[in-house]
């Protein structure tokens, strides 16, 4: 086909007219710009989502493997309480125990079995390796000396294993061990337990989702959990003979080499990892690009990892995009005139609108309000703008204010609707203190003497249990209820309560100082102590409920505060499931009070004074 000179002369942007080519350059002017610069802000908000998704990810692998740490240390106490218990130094301390020693312990066993269902075995062995006690007795009387953890624990040393397959059981779980230490002999024997691997499992699937995965990497980089069966018991990277050997001589994955789904990006993060991280790794096949939060264990040489497809949130832009590049031509058409008129207009309220975002993520909302400059869009923007700052101050003095009438615990909670109507069991310790002779005491008084008497009885006491993580769950009177261990969990309830208690009563003391100072006379207060298991949740109606708990351990704590009258010196009273959490603690000094009868129960209480050792 021949065209015309003419016309390709006419088709050459130099021989356009003026108003078509000046039209063409304002045109071009507009949109590249607006192009490059909604591609570079995509870019840009891809990195930074990309940083904010890898932030989170690395959040919910350090608070798995936190819960992870919290388990094995829990576990280790466990099994610490196991072999300092007099029936197991007995029997492993005898050079020939009886049957009424071995059936202790197993009794012991059996207890402990019945309120852990995460263990699965525990077991006794004398120096020479010899299974002397078993919860399950098919293992009494084998030879198990030469097993890892007999060989770190009588060697003094507590001990921790990979979770592995047994070779009798054929299941997955993890076995510690601790020395068990008598009178006689430095180590008479090893104290084993072994707890459940799908109570490993259970908290690491925790961090999982419909498209996010949570699994477990061991310090020789094999995969020990993975909720793909084609993932769990592989190697990061191919491993070295002699790791592979090992392994399979120890028999802890079974008997057959571990392949490896080759993602050498990942064993790099994982092998130089220290504390939380994170990694982009590929894999074979067809799987796709991965990111992965990373966090290693305290308690054990494990990483836990949660990954999820780079495509999550990739694909959240890219409708993004589209729509930014169909507007653009749109708008750039329309507005190629308007953009150089009105651009002084727009640019200076949206730079007071940056600096008002800015002053904003710093905190500082008083100075964030703005001067609206115009009646237009931007004008009711930074109205809006403006309420939206006052809100903000409004919702931070409230959080405030609420956090004064709750503990930040509950506070907390309910802003994020963990907490509902209803509740859960819990083991816990109750706190039950109460001033003596308060109603003698106010009727000497003005009520608004007494408030402030109160006010300052209330402080004293409430910095005194802050420090223990106590709970105040209610002031009632003169009278104060602690709860330790709801609603967060929390390590060693028993000596938890009864070291605030002491600290209650040595602030008692300074208080009382100050009041022969001012000529009032000294207060006493009672404190009783009572552990175990209530009802946590909130009661009341969908209008207006409370946060509290609820159970035999509250009843037993108010009767031991009660109990408390009755005893000289007046020790601090706590019950026997208390008792058993400090009997080993050197810095007290406890007396057995024996069973005693109290007010709405059929059957004694056997009660211990407990006083400070000093």
């Amino acid at each position: 086909m021949n065209i015309p000179q003419a016309r390709l002369q006419r088709l050459l942007p130099a021989n356009w007219p003026i108003v078509v080519r000046l039209s063409a350059a304002l045109l071009l002017a507009a949109l590249l710009p607006m192009l490059i610069a909604g591609y570079a802000s995509l870019r840009t908000s891809l990195e930074r989502l990309k940083e904010a998704e890898i932030g989170n990810l690395q959040q919910l692998a350090t608070t798995t493997a936190g819960r992870l740490d919290q388990f094995i240390r829990d576990t280790h106490h466990l099994l610490t309480y196991f072999a300092w218990s007099n029936e197991v130094i007995r029997l492993l301390g005898s050079k020939d125990p009886s049957s009424s020693e071995r059936i202790a312990v197993v009794d012991k066993m059996d207890r402990l079995l019945a309120a852990n269902e995460d263990i699965e075995l525990l077991m006794t062995l004398d120096r020479q390796g010899r299974v002397v006690a078993s919860s399950k007795p098919e293992y009494l009387n084998r030879d198990l000396s030469f097993r890892e953890y007999f060989k770190e624990a009588i060697a003094g040393r507590d001990y921790r294993s990979h979770l592995e397959i047994g070779t009798r059981s054929g299941r997955s779980g993890l076995y510690l061990s601790a020395p068990v230490r008598a009178a006689n002999v430095l180590v008479a024997g090893v104290a084993v337990m072994k707890m459940r691997g799908q109570a490993v499992v259970s908290i690491v699937d925790s961090a999982r989702s419909s498209d996010r995965t949570a699994f477990l990497i061991d310090d020789d980089g094999v995969i020990i959990h993975h909720p793909d069966i084609q993932w769990i018991y592989h190697s990061l990277t191919p491993l070295k003979p002699d790791v592979q050997k090992i392994i399979l001589d120890q028999r802890r994955f079974g008997d057959e080499p571990l392949p490896s789904i080759n993602a050498p990006e990942l064993a790099q993060a994982v092998g130089g990892l220290r504390g939380a991280g994170w990694a982009e790794f590929g894999g074979a096949g067809a799987r796709p690009m991965q990111i992965a939060g990373l966090a290693r264990l305290e308690m054990h040489n494990w990483v836990l990892s949660v990954a999820e497809p780079t495509s999550r949130f990739m694909r959240l832009l890219e409708p993004l995009y589209v729509d930014a590049m169909r507007n653009s031509v749109i708008v750039g058409a329309i507005s190629i005139v308007l953009a150089l008129i009105f651009a002084r207009g727009f640019v200076g309220p949206i730079r007071q609108l940056v600096r008002a975002a800015n002053d904003i993520k710093e905190g500082r909302y008083d100075e964030a309000p703005l001067m609206p400059t115009s009646a237009d869009e931007l004008g009711h923007l930074m109205t809006t703008f403006n309420d939206m700052v006052s809100g903000i101050r409004a919702h931070k003095r409230e959080r405030d204010i609420f956090g004064r009438m709750v503990s930040p615990e509950v506070r907390e909670k309910l802003l994020s609707g963990d907490l509902k109507l209803g509740g859960e069991n819990r083991r816990v310790t109750v706190l039950f203190s109460d001033i003596r002779g308060f109603s003698t005491l106010s009727e000497r008084m003005s009520p608004q003497d007494v408030v402030a008497f109160l006010n300052e009885y209330l402080t004293e006491m409430s910095a005194a249990v802050r420090p223990w993580g106590g709970y105040i769950n209610n002031f009632i009177g003169d009278a104060i209820v602690v709860v330790f261990g709801a609603p967060e969990p929390l390590p060693e309830i028993e000596w938890c309560a009864v070291a605030a208690a002491l600290d209650m009563k040595q602030r008692l003391a300074l208080l009382n100082q100050r009041r022969a100072n001012l000529g009032d006379e000294a207060l006493a207060a009672g404190i009783g102590i009572g552990t175990g298991k209530v009802v946590a949740g909130q009661v009341g109606s969908l209008e207006r409920f409370l946060y509290t708990v609820i159970g035999d351990a509250v009843n037993v704590a108010s009767r031991l505060e009660t109990l408390t009258k009755d005893i000289d010196g007046n020790p601090i009273i706590v019950n026997a499931a208390t008792y058993e959490g400090i009997r080993h603690r050197s810095e007290l000094a406890i007396v057995d009070l024996g069973p005693r009868r109290v007010k709405g129960r059929s059957e004694p209480v056997h009660v211990y004074g407990v006083q400070s050792a000093a």
